[in-house]
C-alpha cells in the first residue's frame, strides 16, 4: 500500500462525529476509536464526542452533546447551530459519520453541506430489522424514520462504507447507489495486542464476551450449556458481561435452576485493553443469534474478530445458512463450528474439547484468520481508498 510520506502532500483534516466513543464500550465505539487513532498517524483528525477521554491517541477531541438516544432529535434545532460554530473554527476537509444510531447521519450531512466538504457515511447495520420484546408505535415510527433518512441522505454521501459484502449488496439495491462509490471496510481487532493472550494459561473451556441481549438467544444458550455439561462434566464456561438487566437476571436464574453454577463463571466487563488477556484464558469463543433476524443476517459481530485474533475457534449457536457472512468468516475458513441446534452444537463442542490435537490445529487457524482483519491495516485502507479519493474528487468538481 502506497503511503504519502512527503510532508508537502496535502492531507485532509478529518472530522469524525462519534456519539458512541470511548469511554463508551461497544463495537461502534471500538471501530471509530481505531479509525481516529490510526488516521491521526496519517493526517489531522478531530473527534466530536459527548464525553471526555483521558488520553486521546494522536487525534484532537471536541466534547459536544451529539444526538445519541431516540428522542435526542428534539434538541437538534438548538444544538446544531452551536455545533456548526464550533466546527467552523477547525476548518475540516471531510466529515465522517457512522450509523446506527441514525442522528449522526443528519448532523454529518448538514455539517458537510454548510462547510462545503465531502460527507462520508459508514453504515454498520441496516435499520430494517431487529428484535424487541415489544414493538411500540414510537419504536415503529423511529424505525421508519431511520429507513427514510438512509434513503434520503445516503444517496447524497460522497462515499459510503459498510462492513460486509452482503451489506454492500443490500445498500446498492436499497439506495440505488453507485457500487464504485461504496466500499467494504470490515470490522476487526487489534491483532498485535491480542497476541499477548496467546500464551495465557487456559482456565476455561469457553468464553462469552459482550452485551447480553434478546438477540443472543439466552434460552438457547441455557439449553446448550445443559447439554454440554452433560457431555463434558468438567466444563468451565466464562461469561464476561454485565448481566444486571432483566435478560441477564433471567439467564442467571436459568443457570441456578439447571444447577450449572459449578460449570458457569461470571465476570463484569473489563477495560478493552485487558480483553485479549482475558479471552486467552479460554479455549473457545462463544456467540449466539436467534434465527431469522434480518438486521443481523449480513453483519458479523465484533466478538468474532476478537475471538479469532486471540486464537479462539468460534462456537456459534446460530443458523449458518441464514447468517451467511458469519458462515463465510468462520466455517468457510475452518475456524469454528456453527449450528442452530443447542444439542448438536453441544455434541460437536464436546468432541472438539476431547480432541486436543484438533483443537490446537483449529486454534492456529483461527489466529491466522484473525490476523487478516487487523484494525491498523483496515484504517489505512479506509483512508487511502475512501477518504483521500473522495476529498480529491470533491475538490476537483468545485
Amino acid at each position: 500500500m502506497k503511503h504519502y510520506q512527503d510532508m508537502d502532500t496535502p492531507r485532509p483534516h478529518i472530522l469524525i462525529l462519534a456519539p458512541l466513543f470511548p469511554p463508551f464500550r461497544g463495537a461502534a465505539a471500538s471501530r471509530l476509536h481505531s479509525f481516529a487513532k490510526y488516521w491521526s498517524a496519517l493526517t489531522q483528525v478531530t473527534v466530536v464526542a459527548p464525553e471526555h477521554v483521558n488520553k486521546p491517541t494522536g487525534y484532537n477531541r471536541l466534547v459536544f452533546p451529539l444526538a445519541r438516544l431516540r428522542l435526542d432529535f428534539l434538541h437538534l434545532p438548538w444544538t446544531f447551530s452551536r455545533l456548526l460554530r464550533k466546527v467552523k473554527t477547525l476548518n475540516p476537509d471531510a466529515v465522517v459519520a457512522s450509523i446506527p444510531p441514525a442522528w449522526p447521519m443528519w448532523e454529518g450531512y448538514l455539517l458537510a453541506k454548510r462547510l462545503g466538504v465531502p460527507f462520508i457515511l459508514d453504515v454498520r447495520d441496516l435499520p430494517q430489522g431487529g428484535i424487541r420484546a415489544k414493538t411500540t408505535l414510537i419504536h415503529t415510527a423511529f424505525k421508519t424514520f431511520q429507513i427514510n433518512s438512509l434513503k434520503r441522505l445516503g444517496v447524497r454521501a460522497s462515499r459510503i462504507t459498510t462492513v460486509t459484502d452482503w451489506l454492500k449488496k443490500e445498500l446498492v439495491e436499497f439506495l440505488d447507489y453507485p457500487s464504485h462509490r461504496l466500499f467494504v471496510v470490515r470490522n476487526g481487532s487489534e491483532t498485535s495486542i491480542s497476541a499477548g493472550g496467546l500464551s495465557v494459561k487456559k482456565e476455561f473451556d469457553i468464553v462469552y464476551s459482550g452485551t447480553f441481549i434478546a438477540i443472543r438467544n439466552p434460552a438457547g444458550l441455557l439449553k446448550y450449556l445443559r447439554f454440554l455439561a452433560g457431555l463434558y462434566p468438567s466444563l468451565r464456561a466464562l461469561f464476561i458481561s454485565n448481566l444486571d438487566n432483566p435478560i441477564g437476571r433471567e439467564f442467571l436464574e436459568g443457570i441456578d435452576r439447571l444447577g450449572l453454577w459449578k460449570n458457569v463463571f461470571i465476570e463484569f466487563p473489563h477495560p478493552p485493553e485487558k480483553l485479549p488477556g482475558l479471552l486467552g484464558r479460554a479455549r473457545l469463543g462463544l456467540n449466539a443469534l436467534l434465527g431469522n433476524c434480518p438486521a443481523y443476517r449480513g453483519a458479523i459481530g465484533a466478538k468474532e474478530y476478537e475471538y479469532l485474533a486471540a486464537g479462539l475457534p468460534v462456537i456459534g449457536l446460530l443458523d449458518p445458512d441464514f447468517y451467511i457472512e458469519t458462515k463465510r468468516l468462520i466455517t468457510d475458513n475452518k475456524a469454528g463450528i456453527l449450528d442452530s441446534s443447542p444439542q448438536l452444537l453441544a455434541e460437536q463442542t464436546a468432541a472438539l474439547l476431547k480432541d486436543p490435537a484438533r483443537l490446537r490445529k483449529m486454534s492456529k487457524r483461527a489466529r491466522k484468520v484473525g490476523e487478516r482483519f487487523d484494525r491498523k491495516r483496515l484504517a489505512e485502507e479506509y483512508y487511502y481508498k475512501v477518504i483521500l479519493p473522495a476529498w480529491k474528487e470533491f475538490n476537483a468538481t468545485r
